[in-house]
Order: structure tokens, then sequence, then C-alpha cells
């Protein structure tokens, strides 16, 4: 039983070998082609994979290839920025005003200035005014008039000047006085405001001496008028 199973095994062996054909040349480059064609194709797709998620976009060109070119622009958003726009502090009168004065750092023959808000009686009395000829500007930044005087001694009612100033949103035109102090002392400067004015305008005044025989160096900063402070000034920072 044994030797005729061998002897079957055998025949079927060489039955079967003798039923194989090698492929030769044409089914040889066939296969080799169907190969290179799917290494190729999963190459491109691993490429193509590459530079898209590199933003560089593909064009497609004759015979169906397609070319790298330049990274794809992202569209453009009409909508507007939901970030708001930084808020801006509201206007000050009394700086602006203050603004319109000479500059105290570079006019040595500025003797006194000072801004504020206008009220209905302001009063500012100055002292240690030398004898002068003096140069005052009274400015007003807002809406109305402001009736101006100015006064010698720290009593009495020695008028020096007056006139009514008119008050403007931008760059009022000033109110000029020629005031001649005639001793060494004090001035008093008067200003009333009307109904438009009052509370919402800005006002700056300042003395220059006109000679030129009357100079403090830079004077520093002009003085702020706040209403609530009574008739005494007080000192504000220039910005500088």
């Amino acid at each position: 039983m044994t030797d005729e199973l061998e002897k079957l095994f055998q025949e079927l062996r060489a039955r079967t070998l003798s039923e194989i054909v090698a492929p030769g040349t044409p089914p040889i480059r066939a296969a080799h082609r169907r190969r290179t064609v799917a290494v190729a194709a999963g190459t491109g797709v691993a490429v193509a994979a590459v530079l898209v998620g590199a933003g560089v976009g593909l064009h497609p060109r004759a015979g169906g290839d397609y070319t790298a070119g330049a990274p794809a622009e992202a569209p453009s958003s009409a909508e507007p920025s939901l970030i708001p726009e930084p808020s801006r502090p509201a206007d000050d009168p009394a700086q602006a005003a203050g603004d319109l004065l000479a500059d105290r750092g570079k006019t040595p023959t500025s003797i006194s200035a000072t801004a504020g808000v206008v009220t209905p009686s302001y009063e500012d009395d100055l002292n240690d005014m030398p004898a002068d000829t003096y140069a005052f500007h009274f400015f007003c930044v807002g809406a109305g008039k402001v009736d101006v005087v100015v006064k010698q001694g720290d009593s009495g009612n020695t008028v020096l000047g007056h006139g009514k100033a008119v008050c403007a949103a931008h760059d009022p035109a000033p109110l000029r006085l020629t005031i001649r102090q005639p001793t060494y002392g004090y001035l008093r400067v008067f200003a009333a405001g009307d109904a438009q004015s009052n509370g919402r305008a800005g006002f700056a005044f300042e003395f220059l001496s006109k000679t030129g025989k009357t100079t403090f160096g830079p004077s520093g900063p002009p003085y702020s008028f706040s209403p609530s402070a009574g008739s005494l000034p007080t000192e504000i920072s220039s910005g500088t």
C-alpha cells in the first residue's frame, strides 16, 4: 500500500511540473509595469498629501498630471472685526484752553498763567506782580461769552482793563488787553461766564511782560482753578 501511494505522488509531481510554463519576456514586462504603476501611484498620493498639508497648491496640466504652485490664499472675510476700538477720553475744554497759552518753558516773560472751567463769579488774586506793562490774553474754549475785568491791588475798585471774551470750540480768538501795573503788588482777575458757558466752557489766561524787563525764567506749569476750590488756583502738571 505504501509503494502504491509513493508511485502516485511521483506521477502527480511529474505531471504538474510539465504543465508549469515560464512567463517569458512579455508577461514579465507586464507584471513589472503593473508593479511600477502601483508604486508610482502610491508615491504620488503621499507627495500630494504632503504638498497640500504644507499649503502648496496643485494645478492640473496636460496629461492629467499636477504641478505645484504658490500657496493658496485664504479667502478674505468681509465681516467687520469683533475687536472694539479703544475709546478716546472726552475732550477737556480747560486743558484745550491751557494748550493755547505760550509755552512757559520757552517764554520767560510769561509771568502768570491759569486755566480752569468757566463759572458765574471767578476771582483770582495774583500777588508779587512787579510794576510793568503786561500783555493779558484770555482764551475761552466752548460756547458762550465771558466778561473779564482786571483790577489793581488786593482790594479797591481800580480797573486796569476789561473786555468780553467770546468762546469758540476750535481756535478761539483771545481777549487781548494791555495791563499797566503801576506798583509792585497784587492784581485781581474777575471772570463771569454767561448761561451758555458756565460749567461747560474752559478758560485760560496769561500775563506776559511787554517790556521784557520782568522775567521769572521758566515759570513752570499754569495754574488750574477748580470751581469747588474757591478763588485760589491750584497748580497742575504740564504733561512734560
